[in-house]
């Protein structure tokens, strides 16, 4: 075996390796909106809401150590959601 064709087996691999990834993150999404209805493609109210949730969630987690931080989080949280929602 020489060089070109081991370089040619793992170029291979790794781009397997890559749509592997790929197709195993879309997956879960699409079987998920196939079986409970639930679309794809959310809607711009919706995606703030889930965007605000996740910092409200961050700002949970900094509410003992930096209260005052966390109160900014929950502003930004809400100010994301009032501006899409």
């Amino acid at each position: 075996m020489n060089t070109t064709t081991l370089h040619l087996k793992v170029q291979r691999s790794r781009f397997s390796h890559h749509a592997l990834v790929t197709l195993a993150g879309i997956a879960p999404a699409a079987l998920r909106s196939w079986f409970t209805s639930q679309p794809l493609v959310l809607s711009a109210a919706d995606k703030a809401s889930q965007e605000a949730q996740k910092v409200r969630d961050l700002a949970y987690s900094y509410s003992k150590t930096d209260p005052g931080f966390a109160s900014d989080l929950y502003a930004a949280a809400a100010r994301h959601e009032g501006l899409h929602g």
